[in-house]
This record gives C-alpha cells, sequence and structure tokens, in this order.
C-alpha cells in the first residue's frame, strides 16, 4: 500500500484537523509515494526505536511525539532527534506522528486513560473550540468512592506505571471524580477544579502550578509523562491496523532505569 494511502486511512480515523495550533502532527520524513507493507507504532521515534522499527521490516513508524517539533536548523547525526531522523531516511523508513490530535480523539489517550480506569460517564475536560475533536482531557466518576491509596494503586496497575506522587491529600480522603490529561499539563488544574475533580492527575507539573491548585483544595496526582502516554499505544495500534488492513506492531523501547540517591 502507497504511504499516502496509508495516512488518508489514519487520518480518516484521526483526522490532523483535531491537532492544537502549536503542533506538529503528520507525515514528518517520507516519500508519499513509497511502498508500505508494516507498520511501527511507539511513543518517541529515537535511534533505537528506529532501529528496531526497521530490523522488524516496517516501512513506517507511527509515533505519538514529533520527531520534528521545533524547527531544526540542520540536520547532522551529533544530536538525537537529527541522529534519529538520519537513521530513518538511510533505512528508508518514514515517520508519522499522531500527538495532539491522538489526544484529543474520542478513541484517544485521554478517553483510553479514564477508560482504563474504569471511570463512568466520561466527558471531555476542555471542550473543542470548534467543536470539531471530542476534546482534550477527560473527567469522570468512579463507580464507588475508594480511598486516596486505592486509587493510587489502581492508576499504577491499570496504567502500568513504575511510580506516581500525591500532593495535598490525606490517607483518609475518599475519591469518586477524577480529571487527568496525559502529558504535561498541569496549568489545567483550573478546569479539573471547575468540573468538580476531587483528584487532578497529569505528568510534569511545575512547583507554581502545584501550589495554585493545592490551595484551592484540589488534589493531584503525578506520574511519568511517557509511562502515562504510552497506555494508549495498544488502543492506537489497533487503530491504524483496522483502518489499513496491514500488519502493526508496538515497537518496545530501551528502558531508562532511574536511580534514587540518599
Amino acid at each position: 500500500m502507497k504511504l499516502h494511502d496509508v495516512i488518508c486511512f489514519i487520518e480518516k480515523r484521526i483526522p490532523l484537523s483535531w491537532s492544537e495550533d502549536w503542533d506538529n502532527s503528520g507525515l514528518q520524513v517520507g516519500d508519499p509515494g513509497s511502498e508500505i507493507s508494516k507498520i511501527g507504532i511507539a511513543l518517541d521515534v529515537t535511534e533505537d526505536t528506529v532501529n528496531k522499527a526497521s530490523e522488524s521490516g516496517c516501512g513506517l513508524l507511527v509515533s505519538h511525539h514529533p520527531i520534528i517539533f521545533r524547527p531544526l536548523r540542520n540536520i547532522i547525526p551529533d544530536r538525537p532527534a537529527a541522529k534519529a531522523v538520519v537513521s530513518a531516511i538511510r533505512n528508508g523508513l518514514s515517520l508519522y506522528a499522531a500527538h495532539t490530535n491522538w489526544d484529543s480523539s474520542p478513541e484517544g489517550v485521554n478517553f483510553t486513560l479514564a477508560e482504563l480506569l474504569g471511570l463512568d460517564d466520561i466527558r471531555p475536560l476542555r471542550d473543542p473550540s470548534d467543536g470539531s475533536s471530542w476534546g482534550m482531557g477527560a473527567v469522570g466518576e468512579l463507580m464507588m468512592p475508594m480511598s486516596i491509596d486505592t486509587v493510587m494503586k489502581l492508576i499504577k496497575e491499570r496504567w502500568s506505571l513504575s511510580s506516581c506522587w500525591t500532593y495535598g491529600t490525606a490517607p483518609a480522603l475518599m475519591i469518586k471524580r477524577i480529571a487527568l490529561v496525559g502529558g504535561s499539563c498541569g496549568g489545567m488544574w483550573t478546569l479539573a477544579a471547575d468540573k468538580g475533580a476531587s483528584l487532578f492527575v497529569t505528568a510534569d507539573i511545575s512547583y507554581h502550578e502545584r501550589q495554585d491548585a493545592l490551595s484551592c483544595g484540589l488534589g493531584l496526582a503525578e506520574v511519568d509523562h511517557g509511562e502515562m502516554e504510552r497506555a494508549s499505544l495498544p488502543k492506537l495500534r489497533s487503530i491504524i491496523q483496522k483502518e489499513t488492513g496491514l500488519a502493526v506492531e508496538l515497537i518496545p523501547e530501551t528502558e531508562r532505569k532511574s536511580f534514587i540517591i540518599q
């Protein structure tokens, strides 16, 4: 199947019009006329995922995060992003990003995260300004109130997280309404508070965002950015496989271990 046809099938289900204005989703590297027989899926385009996708026989690697996000002044393989792009070109591997259009899909990152937690009455945390996409973030309710410890264990298990942190929540606090946004969206805590959530879950919360949210009585849970969004990739794989009819493989990413120094 030609790459431009593959892209048409993907964008039929996840249109680029759903992307944020500042985003750079879509085809990043590749010849639209090239033949594609197998597709790889990864959170990030790195030299590692490019090599693994190529070795697996993929002609296209679909990532969530765009490898070309800010303007590139040059493509010299002495830095990670440029090295990955050069490696992809050398291997004849096309690169495509489904970023904020996947975030705001009614099947995408945020809906999937809420669905995995078993939330009911799932709604977008922020409605789209033009009514085109489903919206950004998600808010919903647990079937019954749970202690914060139980909720954190649920989040860690259902999203396959290595760790998570809570702020401003007493051990005895019972949680029912949860708001969440995949990625770095600490600034959306105000929407979570407005929607009546008792807990807001996201990644990369800044010090001042945390202080402001806690002062308003909103409980916070912070998780790893990549781990959180990676939980949606099996759904993305299923959608692309169904739309294109091609073999689609999740490309494993090398684990980067962290160490705590005491």
